[in-house]
């Protein structure tokens, strides 16, 4: 497809967003009906300059559509001239300076024209689509033979990746850090005295909260089990899986990963059953020691880690048998030839080549230890008295359980990340000083 093909995609993008709302699908409320209804009302200006907009808006497109498919048509070109550009660009901001009118004003309708407020939003979604294809159209060259080509082809493939994970991702972190330093505590933000920063103020609250230690103290004890607990039972089953030392290797792969495509929540009430004083474990341990009593309140976190510590071992085990599978048989057959044994195949052999698995795996685990929030929440509730407390049930808590904290949500949130990130680089400094570099 080339530039002007694409300049045309672009714009026929908005042209059937613009389309999908006018057309009357879903009620009367939508379409050239609610444009007719807007400029007959006897009260409100409001309503028929929306619909004047609307109306130019679309008109300017297709204007704009036809404009330049009669250029391309008759000059054959893929470029326009600088005065029929100017022409097009007016056009497109008559396009914008009309969305942007009904955009604005869209937010005083009243409750009864909803309907209205989702067309237009429908509206807006084609208007993003253009600007992506359009930008595509304004970065694509003829060719690749040029270093700068190559590089205005690299950003068109990648800005809108990064756009959207900026959007989805960076940006509502960065916020969240920024909301931590203040008072926000819902509500409209643009409110007189919505917004007040504070510095550490919330961050001195929740260092001084003494829930807060037994959070950071259970999230390392499930830092602990996943890191030194799931990924060695997990790279020790793959190991013997993969090289044969016990048969029925499907049945136990299957068995061992299995917990890991159940319901969390499926999960939690099991368990929570299972360790009850008149579940299943209680009885069992009666039956060995008829004096034997158990509560909840004496080690609360040791059936959560246990619980995790059999959920999520499979994850590992697939990740380190599909890695295991990739190194040559012949390498390790050779050595067991020249006297090698089981040991120093595992230790010199897979070891070094599997270094950067280990450290990826340790990140994925560090990551999903310090966001775990399902399991303990259906399990134990953060119970009994807030002993099986992780981070993100305390930010959970404070945010939306009676009184709402957001400032003290947010300082976690932001703790939960600095936290993440410390430990991540550890475990990156250790590989670079220990491991070895995968080909």
């Amino acid at each position: 497809m080339n530039k002007k093909n694409i300049i045309l995609v672009s714009k026929a993008c908005l042209l059937l967003s613009m389309l999908g709302f006018c057309i009357p699908v879903f009620d009367e409320a939508n379409g050239f009906a609610a444009l007719i209804y807007f400029l007959r009302a006897g009260e409100g200006a409001l309503y028929v300059s929306i619909g004047i907009a609307l109306i130019l808006c679309f008109l300017a497109m297709a204007a704009s559509i036809l404009f330049s498919s009669l250029y391309f048509i008759r000059g054959k070109k893929d470029n326009l001239t600088p005065a029929t550009a100017a022409v097009d660009w007016a056009l497109m901001a008559l396009v914008v300076l009309s969305m942007l009118f009904s955009f604005i004003a869209v937010k005083k309708f009243t409750d009864e024209d909803v309907e209205f407020s989702t067309g237009f939003y429908f509206m807006v979604y084609g208007m993003a689509a253009h600007i992506i294809v359009y930008l595509y159209s304004t970065l694509l060259g003829e060719n690749l033979s040029t270093k700068s080509e190559e590089k205005r082809a690299y950003w068109m493939l990648s800005l809108p990746a990064i756009l959207f994970y900026f959007g989805v991702m960076t940006f509502p972190s960065i916020f969240s850090v920024v909301l931590s330093l203040t008072n926000y505590s819902g509500g409209s933000l643009f409110e007189e005295g919505a917004l007040k920063f504070v510095g550490f103020k919330n961050y001195m609250k929740v260092f001084a909260d003494q829930y807060f230690y037994i959070s950071l103290k259970n999230n390392f004890w499930i830092v602990l089990v996943s890191v030194f607990g799931q990924l060695p039972l997990g790279f020790f089953l793959a190991y013997v899986l993969t090289r044969g030392l016990v048969k029925g290797r499907d049945f136990f792969q299957t068995m061992i990963y299995l917990p890991c495509v159940i319901s969390t929540v499926v999960i939690g009430i099991l368990f929570q059953t299972f360790f009850s004083s008149h579940g299943a474990w209680t009885e069992i341990m009666k039956w060995i020691n008829p004096s034997y009593e158990w509560t909840m309140n004496s080690q609360p976190m040791i059936p959560v880690l246990f619980v995790i510590l059999w959920m999520y071992t499979g994850t590992y085990l697939i990740i380190f048998m599909a890695n295991l599978q990739k190194i040559d048989p012949q390498i390790m057959e050779a050595a067991t030839i020249d006297g090698a044994t089981e040991w120093q195949v595992l230790w010199h052999i897979i070891f070094p080549e599997l270094s950067g698995v280990f450290v990826i795996s340790a990140i994925l685990a560090i990551s999903g230890s310090l966001k775990s929030f399902d399991l303990i929440y259906v399990m134990t509730g953060g119970g009994p008295a807030k002993q099986t407390y992780v981070l993100s049930l305390y930010m959970f808590d404070k945010a939306f359980r009676g009184a709402s904290d957001y400032p003290m949500a947010n300082t976690i949130s932001t703790i939960m990340v600095v936290i993440s990130l410390v430990l991540i680089g550890i475990v990156k400094t250790l590989e670079k000083k220990f491991g070895a570099k995968e080909d």
